[in-house]
């Protein structure tokens, strides 16, 4: 795994990650893009085995996580316009793969938020890649969400949007570990394997609280996300890969994927395919069946590449 920094346009450095196969033929390159309050370097064994399969992969940590942020950054994009900027961040680091590796196809992927940002960049920018994997999306929370950020945006204004924010916090993922009656943890609700939970705890770059500014930002990535409107931008023929742990509450227990599915599919979108992960919970990658699951996503993805 190599260690890089990139400048922004904004001027803004990111961290990102880099993993390379050992072999000299590169089939393709895999461009990931992590979720909410954790880390590039969670995917590395993910990375790692798609390096065995031909793929480069790509990771940066996103504004306001892991290395790319300083302490009182963490769970904090920007004072506005934070989901555009994050968004904008991610075409430029594709654009970054494709002159590095210009001869092979370059796939995102997508988990939890950042399948919200995928969601936002591919409405936009779509002939950057040859496929799209959504890990643990879902759909958007209607007149809920539209409270919600009323309610984060006017917090914001109140604690410089920068302050970690437990009433947003516990509002939106608190009840998340409520649908698990028999849990160790609040954070059962992401795998079912006790020791990956245990090693997002005990991670001081996971698990924190984000701030007011952050759900905002959020939200807005939701709602950019899930607008009909705007996935009639993506172009018809780009694959669509959607695939969640049936126990995720983030998808609502499958029936949030299933309307994800239901909205590309009604744009048109021809090349599309859902799969559900028997028991898994948020987190496929880390799931006690996660080789099952690696190999599901590297069969589509050497299928693609072709």
């Amino acid at each position: 795994m190599e260690r890089h920094y990139f400048t922004c346009s904004d001027k803004r450095e990111l961290f990102y990650r880099v993993w390379k196969p050992t072999i000299n033929n590169i089939v393709g390159a895999v461009h990931i893009l992590h979720g909410m309050a954790e880390h590039g370097e969670r995917y590395n064994r993910f990375a790692t085995y798609l390096n065995t399969l031909g793929y480069v992969v790509y990771a940066q940590d996103h504004r306001g996580h892991g290395l790319s942020a300083s302490d009182d950054e963490l769970g904090w994009f920007a004072s506005k316009h934070g989901w555009q900027r994050v968004v904008q961040d991610t075409i430029e680091i594709s654009e970054l793969i494709k002159k590095e590796y210009p001869d092979v196809k370059l796939f995102l992927f997508g988990h939890s938020m950042g399948s919200f940002i995928a969601r936002s960049v591919i409405v936009e920018h779509d002939e950057l890649y040859s496929g799209v994997i959504l890990s643990g999306t879902a759909t958007t929370k209607g007149v809920v969400g539209k409270v919600g950020r009323f309610l984060a945006s006017t917090r914001s204004l109140f604690n410089g949007g920068k302050k970690p924010d437990a009433l947003l916090d516990k509002m939106s993922f608190g009840s998340f570990a409520s649908y698990f009656e028999e849990r160790e943890t609040d954070f059962d609700w992401l795998s079912k394997d006790p020791k990956e939970v245990k090693k997002y705890i005990d991670d001081p770059l996971c698990g924190f609280i984000c701030s007011s500014r952050f759900f905002v930002d959020l939200l807005d990535g939701v709602d950019i996300a899930n607008s009909t409107t705007k996935a009639k931008n993506i172009r018809q023929d780009l694959p669509l890969f959607i695939i969640s742990g049936e126990n995720d509450p983030v998808g609502d227990f499958t029936k949030g994927v299933r309307k994800v599915f239901d909205l590309y599919q009604g744009v048109g979108i021809v090349d599309l395919t859902l799969t559900l992960i028997k028991g898994a919970r948020h987190e496929i990658l880390n799931e006690t069946n996660y080789e099952e699951v690696q190999t599901i996503i590297g069969t589509w993805l050497t299928k693609h590449s072709k």
